[in-house]
């Protein structure tokens, strides 16, 4: 054993505790069936893709529609680490919460290392705006907006969550979510110092302090869901658990979702069965 980096992980330790694709086979079959799969969803349903939401072109949004208009919405933010992935490969995931009524808008980002995190952060902040701002104009009720994630959107969307939207535009209501639900995210992003992770992402200390929701308040009370996969890594399922119990302190209903035997990955196909926990406990938020 090497010398620890992090709590009792040497260098070797962290890449398997942070690094998903370690503990599972032929991850890129895995995301090419995923992109499969979505593609033959967004064939089949009413959507716009690629909106534009800011300058960059990796600024953009895909909106997945119901037949009903006023929808609840749902933001989506995609998985990658924050330097990989897109949010294509994502759209079969969401397919049970189109059906059952809810507008879903998909984000894409900037990747690291073209940016920093706190530019993903500003881009996934611009995203949620631009979504309350034209909600009516795609059929959606701007007043039940909520937001949702996996691994780095995870991550995201708590950090989405803790935003104090006054503070992006002075119109924007301090509740403009109105709830969060974040799979597989990290909340700490202290222990990526030690990981082959921030080759890419290029956090100091600082920067992964004021990205980290664990230290950060919610915006205002709302319901919130964390979840993550019975067979994740230690790191994964203690970062998920800790940061529940914190924002604990602060929200009147939370609750910790551990799904039984299932992986970084499966924990997202899973999502696809209505009657999954972690479907269920979204569609509980947006009253569907």
């Amino acid at each position: 054993m090497g010398r620890a980096v992090y709590r009792d992980f040497d260098a070797e330790a962290m890449d398997r505790q942070y690094n998903p694709r370690l503990a599972v086979d032929d991850v890129d079959s895995v995301i090419a069936d995923w992109a499969s799969r979505s593609a033959a969803f967004t064939a089949r349903i009413s959507c716009e893709l690629d909106i534009a939401y800011g300058p960059r072109p990796a600024e953009t949004l895909d909106l997945y529609k119901p037949e009903n208009h006023g929808a609840p919405i749902l933001i989506f933010i995609h998985g990658g680490y924050w330097r990989a992935l897109d949010k294509q490969p994502y759209a079969f995931s969401t397919e049970p919460l189109v059906a059952a009524g809810a507008l879903v808008a998909s984000i894409n980002y900037t990747l690291c290392p073209a940016v920093t995190l706190d530019e993903v952060v500003r881009q996934s902040r611009a995203a949620c705006e631009w979504v309350w701002r034209n909600a009516a104009a795609h059929g959606g009720d701007a007043s039940r907006i909520h937001v949702a994630g996996h691994s780095a959107g995870g991550h995201l969307a708590a950090m989405m969550a803790a935003t104090q939207w006054p503070d992006v535009a002075e119109d924007l209501p301090t509740d403009l979510l109105k709830s969060a639900t974040s799979v597989s995210g990290l909340f700490d992003l202290e222990p990526i110092l030690a990981t082959p992770v921030n080759d890419d992402v290029r956090m100091d200390a600082a920067m992964a302090a004021r990205n980290s929701p664990m230290a950060l308040p919610p915006a205002h009370d709302f319901p919130m869901t964390i979840a993550v996969g019975g067979a994740e890594t230690d790191e994964f399922r203690r970062q998920s658990r800790e940061f529940r119990d914190q924002w604990a302190n602060s929200l009147g209903a939370i609750d910790y979702l551990e799904t039984d035997g299932e992986n970084h990955f499966t924990v997202v196909e899973g999502q696809v069965d209505p009657d999954s926990p972690i479907t269920r406990a979204i569609l509980g938020h947006m009253g569907l």
